[in-house]
């Protein structure tokens, strides 16, 4: 296997990694989440899992050769992804440790528009490329994102009690 392909996995299974030992610590009360270091880790981390990600596809060894129009669906899966995360993050005004219920915009219909983006980023890139290797890996990532979420409405549900079990009922994901 490629080292092209092989450093980016890696660098993104650890991140993933470390990103998921954040959530534990948090769960477990063992970290402050509202630590300016802990959060620059954190950033830092999820930076380079992304830079891996869109490296990381382009060097897949196992790549097929879709027809055009299936790329450009893949680049467009992509485009819609990055509108739903950037959007979700202008609408939020932070990252972590938002205080309060954001229920408008992309959040009138969607609970959790960012994650929905980083999953679009992971099919919409591993079609554009035709990356095999890349989306079984990417299936990692996507999983995580499904826990991240999970949490988070754990979370959510704690902090905003009734207003956030009807806000769920006006919502999908």
């Amino acid at each position: 296997m490629r080292i092209e392909f092989l450093l980016p996995a890696i660098l993104f299974l650890l991140c993933l990694g470390i990103r998921a030992a954040y959530e534990f610590l948090k769960e477990a009360r063992r970290i402050n989440p509202e630590s300016k270091p802990i959060f620059v880790v954190i950033l830092v981390a999820m930076c380079l899992l992304w830079m891996s990600w869109f490296n990381m596809c382009p060097a897949d060894p196992f790549s097929l050769d879709f027809p055009d129009p299936i790329r450009w669906m893949g680049f467009a899966i992509i485009a819609a992804g990055s509108v739903l995360a950037v959007g979700a993050l202008i609408r939020l005004r932070g990252l972590e440790n938002i205080d309060h219920l954001v229920t408008t915009g992309l959040f009138k219909k969607l609970r959790h528009p960012m994650y929905v983006g980083f999953m679009f980023w992971i099919i919409g890139w591993s079609v554009y490329h035709g990356a095999i290797a890349g989306f079984g890996i990417g299936l990692v990532g996507i999983a995580s994102v499904l826990w991240w979420s999970h949490l988070e409405e754990t979370r959510l549900e704690t902090q905003f009690g009734t207003a956030y079990q009807q806000y769920r009922l006006t919502t999908c994901f």
